[in-house]
């Protein structure tokens, strides 16, 4: 195991298999885990995608939803730990749906022994390790940390698909660093580099642990947010001015100061909604936002 304890988040609506499962693990692992009991799907969704775990067991059926369709919204969420399917039958299809949904592992209730348990658990983990390697070379940016590009567009396709079967609202905010050119032009890249470091981090600070945040390259950066309403525009737009401003103030006075404008586009999710289309009408509202930040600056040293 990576830690001498592990994390375990069992979500399963019925309180004598909770009980259950909480002694085979005891079989299992002894006293080197903490369990903790999501009984609902909305309960259940907030902690898996929340940080707190290092493995999540999921029971198929949980009341009118599925286990399936728990793992699915959170995976869109961003859930970052192994989950492995708990049900009462074996069913092939069942199997495969939970793989494809990005379970880890399938285990049979009335089959598990402590052992088995111990091994799915160790094997998940490492498992999953591993692709966290590999997809992390391929969706993440090397200097900020974030998604890429590709991370963006895979991650909020899919994110977008779940929220249009409930027409959910949702904020998109495309943002770009003023002036980066002619930080890396007259200062260096390391400056410049830094100035994007700082975008980042005042993005995440915007923006909760669950929305999506990337950097779609160059001076370029995109969030993504769902259960929003209209008049969050405005307070995201305000929240992310004031990181900036905190930024701005801890930093070196001879420093360059960081700069973001920022189009918002707030909508409903659709199926027929094109993301690559509302990227681009936030990325328009973004150069105005720029255009009318660059005329104020021409007044102001005109004055």
């Amino acid at each position: 195991m990576d830690s001498p304890v592990v994390r375990v988040l069992l979500v399963e609506d019925d309180e004598d298999d909770y009980v259950l499962t909480r002694e085979i693990l005891s079989e299992g692992l002894g006293a080197r885990f903490t369990i903790d009991w999501a009984s609902t799907h909305a309960i259940g969704l907030a902690k898996l995608t929340d940080g707190s775990y290092d493995v999540a067991l999921v029971d198929h059926n949980l009341g009118s939803e599925t286990g399936i369709e728990l793992l699915r919204s959170a995976v869109a969420r961003g859930c970052k730990i192994p989950v492995i399917m708990l049900t009462g039958q074996h069913d092939r299809a069942t199997d495969l749906s939970a793989m494809h949904a990005g379970a880890s592992d399938y285990l049979v209730k009335g089959r598990v022994t402590g052992d088995m348990l111990e091994r799915a658990i160790r094997y998940a983990r490492e498992r999953h390790r591993l692709l966290d390697e590999i997809r992390s070379l391929s969706l993440c940016d090397a200097l900020t940390g974030l998604n890429n590009r590709r991370g963006f567009f895979a991650l909020a396709e899919q994110r977008l698909q779940l929220l249009a079967r409930r027409t959910s609202p949702c904020l998109l905010v495309y943002a770009d660093v003023d002036g980066l050119k002619e930080a890396n032009d007259t200062l260096g890249h390391e400056v410049g580099d830094s100035l994007l470091i700082d975008a980042g981090r005042v993005l995440c600070s915007t923006f909760r642990a669950t929305d999506l945040v990337a950097r779609l390259g160059g001076d370029e950066f995109v969030a993504f947010a769902d259960d929003t309403q209209d008049d969050d525009v405005q307070q995201v737009l305000e929240r992310m001015q004031r990181a900036i401003a905190i930024r701005n103030a801890e930093v070196d006075p001879e420093a360059p100061r960081l700069s973001l404008s920022a189009g918002a586009l707030y909508f409903k999710a659709s199926s027929t909604l094109v993301l690559q289309e509302l990227v681009a009408t936030a990325d328009a509202r973004m150069l105005e936002c720029k255009k009318v930040r660059r005329r104020s600056r021409m007044m102001r040293s005109a004055a």
